[in-house]
């Protein structure tokens, strides 16, 4: 012991020693500057080759300036510098290649806690860091302006329908590749539908165009296609892939988006009615905040932007500033993909790694999105929940909710006085019934009981029930000592028509055990509450015991007390007693009224008010600091709203200080002179009906995407998309009338070896149909499919979608007739055949499906019992209209695949068919499981 207090004082004293600054400097020499040196320099010095964390160690000015997470050392508190949490490897672990001794982590604690003195002033520089040079960032190609150049005329060729096919026809005479064929008229015709509709071509149309496939019909049938409603649920579809549209929000709670349809049909309708893209992107991002003319148009605008709502949040989340910041980073990750096929996402935690994208411009954006309220308050604890906004209605149907709910309202004060009022009335009424009772709270309980005070009258606090659930585990003993002798057994419980009538009784009595059998569907005998069970004899020595189980039993089993009477005599009550009970009684009555007045008045409710998943400024707008590492609670300095600096454009947009800059984002976006957002959106219709993209990374046209193929031709029709309206309808229909979308598919080998990635267009891209096509093609081939939209589809839906919505999901896929895209889109229980064939992921925006071919595909196709189903209604629709059974081959075909039978197909469905009827539905499965029935040649 006096050996330890000596080492203690002599530290205490060298301690001391070192509070003069040539002992610090000794320190410094000997502990400190030798592991920096060993361990730190390579990472950390001016001369290293890459800055770890932007953080000098070689000197005083570098720890003191710190790094990306700060300053590194915190002079006399070692607790709170990051350098020891480091060594410590708490925050991170450093050095990389293993952690130092303890002896040399208390080393550096003790300098710091001496107040870090080092002799190393000024004698190392802060590297310049490079930085992005955004003058060399605006020479890459989809930061330059489009030009819109002449297409090339090819001197002696006729070949070109279109402008669209002049620029593709030079480019492939320019790789010396061969001209290609056209696609059969039939082929080309299903192609068509299936690209603008998602639906297969009607055998009516199909015999119409096989009479007349003249360029003037071809015409006809593509305007007709774009007119139809098909093809803006077709299309409507596709944007919301990009939107990660879902009907609920997954993540940690899966919570029911009740009202996102109303997004859904907005997107639907805007693309039947031809919306312009600008108009159709500025609703999106600041519709709230655009002028409205109507009722109508305010309702459209509120519910566009509901794109900035539907990505899945981790509601549960307590630290809400990460939250937030999360949930800011989607909607920038989003938009920037979405319009500007930028990944802006990559710059929230460092500048951007490959495109000249500061992480200044992040949080310039961050600053707008975090101005704008998404999450409003909490639903229970911790878990936020989304802003819904009330829509513009009649004011007759809002007076008439208003006055329903101030009903309600009294009504349920009412109820709640009168609860209240039976309350005092058992709290005051006498609890003396005479001889031994032993209430519930009392008893030995086995298994799952529930507590409850629902219904009246019950003895003590209350009762259990089993909440007629584990039928044969849940018992309860009610247990006393008695004087010797016999005693009438009575049990209270309240009785019901949801009771069991049968729960067996087990009375441990001084002969053993008897049983016995009570009724609780209907109410005691003696005062609405007892029950007698008989007279039983019990001894002194032993406890009095009666036994309730819910084995065998039908309905809840209810315990609430048991006594033990003497014979003859009565329970022991006030003279008032009576009185009370019958006030009870009374006040127990009109709780029951009261509770079937609002039962009856519920029903007679008008439709609740509509409201909209739908953003709105926060009161206060501000702009945003920069988070150090992406990391909320670690601040930078504050960075001004704004946008890409990359980007310019032909008019300069200011943020008001007192506005989110949602609607200036909206304006600068949608801005004629933007490289960008023409661009992206004319690659996405280019690729939706070609295949592929010009630009085959559709949401990225940064350094890591791709290059376009024909840039001269994305970039004249980027011009003409903005000159002719910003019209989808007017871009598709140019397309579809070019040669390059009617060209065949097949294969030719000179033309293979030049260009395996068909990146020159020699032939038409072979296209999996989506899964939506594919069920809804059947629905079709059986004349089944119901072609009303579908709203509300999650009213049946509480708050929380739960486990058994996945059944549900399903069992809507199996019954539903409407089309696919109007079934429940649940996160993280999409309905099995879509989720098989490569449905897209709601989590996340998908601007193009993968198109995988895996196993479970085939096996959906050949076992699902909606397929068989399907393909047995198609049977029995063809067999009721066709006689012979050529005919029903040819029908088959027609509806399946969209063509004739050639003769020896014909051939062998007949000696496939031919003496057995039921055949005919196998047969249609074998079409539907074919690689023909679900890709587009």
């Amino acid at each position: 012991m006096q050996t330890r207090l000596l080492c203690i004082g002599l530290i205490s004293i060298a301690a001391t020693a070192q509070a003069d600054p040539l002992s610090k400097a000794d320190y410094f020499e000997q502990h400190i500057r030798p592991v920096l040196i060993k361990h730190c320099y390579e990472c950390h010095a001016e001369n290293s080759e890459e800055l770890g964390g932007s953080l000098l160690l070689d000197s005083a000015d570098g720890w003191r300036t710190g790094g990306d997470s700060g300053p590194a050392i915190v002079p006399s508190n070692a607790a709170e510098s990051l350098l020891i949490s480091a060594l410590e490897f708490e925050s991170v672990e450093m050095p990389p290649s293993g952690r130092l001794p303890d002896e040399v982590i208390d080393h550096f604690r003790h300098w710091i806690d001496q107040g870090a003195f080092d002799p190393r002033e000024g004698t190392g520089t802060h590297p310049a860091s490079k930085g992005i040079d955004l003058d060399a960032g605006r020479d890459f190609w989809s930061f330059q302006n489009p030009q819109e150049v002449s297409p090339p005329m090819i001197p002696g060729s006729d070949w070109a329908w279109s402008d669209i096919d002049r620029f593709v026809e030079a480019r492939r005479l320019q790789a010396e590749l061969p001209y290609p064929g056209d696609a059969d008229p039939i082929v080309s015709l299903r192609r068509l539908t299936f690209d603008l509709t998602g639906l297969p071509p009607s055998p009516e149309l199909i015999q119409q165009f096989s009479d007349d496939p003249s360029p003037e019909h071809w015409r006809r049938i593509v305007d007709r296609q774009l007119a139809s409603f098909g093809f803006a649920e077709h299309w409507g579809r596709h944007w919301l892939d990009v939107a990660r549209y879902a009907d609920s929000n997954g993540a940690d709670f899966n919570a029911t988006f009740h009202d996102a349809w109303r997004y859904r049909q907005f997107v639907v309708d805007a693309m039947a009615t031809d919306k312009p893209f600008d108009e159709f992107v500025r609703q999106q991002i600041a519709g709230d905040l655009m002028p409205s003319d109507s009722d109508a148009d305010r309702i459209e605008n509120l519910v566009a932007t509901g794109f900035l709502m539907l990505g899945s949040k981790m509601l549960s989340e307590r630290d809400k500033a990460k939250l937030k910041l999360d949930i800011v980073d989607d909607q920038i990750d989003t938009v920037g993909r979405a319009f500007l096929g930028m990944t802006l996402g990559c710059a929230r935690c460092h500048d951007h790694k490959f495109d000249p994208i500061p992480t200044k411009d992040y949080y310039a954006l961050a600053g707008i999105f975090s101005s704008t309220k998404v999450l409003d308050g909490e639903s229970q604890r911790y878990v936020s929940t989304w802003v819904k906004r009330d829509l513009p209605t009649r004011s007759e149907h809002r007076a008439a909710v208003e006055q329903h709910a101030a009903a309600k309202k009294e009504l349920t004060s009412q109820l709640a006085a009168t609860k209240k009022q039976l309350a005092s009335l058992r709290k005051a009424a006498p609890r003396n019934w005479g001889g031994t009772v032993v209430d519930d709270t009392e008893a030995k309980r086995t298994g799952h009981w529930k507590e409850s005070l629902l219904t009246q009258p019950f003895y003590g606090a209350g009762y259990i029930h089993d909440d007629n659930k584990n039928k044969g585990e849940t018992s309860v003993a009610f247990s006393t000592n008695l004087a010797a002798g016999r005693y009438e057994v009575r049990i209270a419980y309240t009785g019901s028509g949801s009771r069991a009538a049968n729960v067996p009784i087990e009375i441990h009595t001084a002969s053993g055990i008897q049983q016995a059998t009570l009724n609780q569907s209907k109410p005691g005998s003696i005062a609405g509450l007892w029950e007698s069970i008989g007279e039983y004899d019990f001894a002194a020595d032993k406890p009095a015991t009666v036994i309730m189980r819910n084995i065998g039993t039908q309905g809840y089993v209810i315990a609430d007390a048991v006594q033990f009477l003497k014979p003859g005599e009565e329970a022991q009550q006030p003279a008032d007693s009576k009185k009370q009970q019958q006030m009870i009684a009374a006040v127990s009555a009109e709780i029951k009224s009261l509770e079937a007045a609002i039962r009856d008045h519920d029903k007679t409710a008008p439709p609740p008010l509509p409201r909209a998943m739908a953003v709105v400024d926060e009161k206060q707008v501000e702009d945003a600091c920069l988070c150090i590492r992406g990391e909320p609670h670690n601040k930078g300095p504050v960075v001004p709203r704004g946008f890409l600096q990359v980007v310019s454009s032909g008019s300069s947009i200011a943020i008001p200080e007192d506005q989110s800059g949602r609607l200036q984002l909206a304006d600068w976006i949608t801005d004629p002179d933007n490289p960008l957002t023409a661009r992206v959106i004319v690659n996405r219709v280019w690729m939706h009906l070609i295949g592929q993209g010009l630009v085959r990374t559709v949401d990225n046209f940064g350094q890591l995407g791709d290059r376009p193929s024909h840039p001269e031709l994305l970039d004249t029709l980027a011009i003409q998309f903005v000159r002719e309206g910003w019209s989808i309808k007017t871009l598709v229909r140019k397309i579809v009338l070019s040669r390059v979308y009617r060209q065949s598919s097949n294969y030719h080998r000179v033309a293979f070896q030049a260009d395996p990635d068909n990146r020159l267009l020699w032939r038409g891209h072979r296209k999996r149909l989506p899964a939506e096509a594919l069920r809804d093609t059947m629905l079709v081939a059986a004349e089944r499919l119901d072609r009303v939209p579908t709203v509300q589809p999650m009213q049946k839906f509480g708050v929380l979608v739960n486990n058994n919505t996945a059944s549900s999901g399903a069992a809507t896929l199996a019954e539903s007739n409407r089309r696919s895209m109007y079934l429940q889109i649940i996160r993280g229980q999409l309905p099995p055949m879509l989720a098989t064939f490569d449905f897209a992921d709601p989590d996340i925006l998908v601007g193009r499906r993968p198109a995988t071919n895996v196993p479970s595909q085939a096996l959906v196709m050949l076992n699902s019992d909606t397929v068989i189903d399907m393909s047995q209604q198609i049977a029995a629709r063809i067999a009721e209209i066709s006689e012979p059974l050529d005919a029903q081959i040819e029908a088959a075909y027609l509806r399946c695949l969209q063509r004739y039978p050639q003769s020896d197909e014909r051939e062998l469905a007949a000696e496939f068919i031919s003496g057995d009827p039921q055949r005919l539905a196998q047969f249609i499965q074998i079409l539907m499981a074919s690689t023909e029935y679900r890709f587009l040649d």
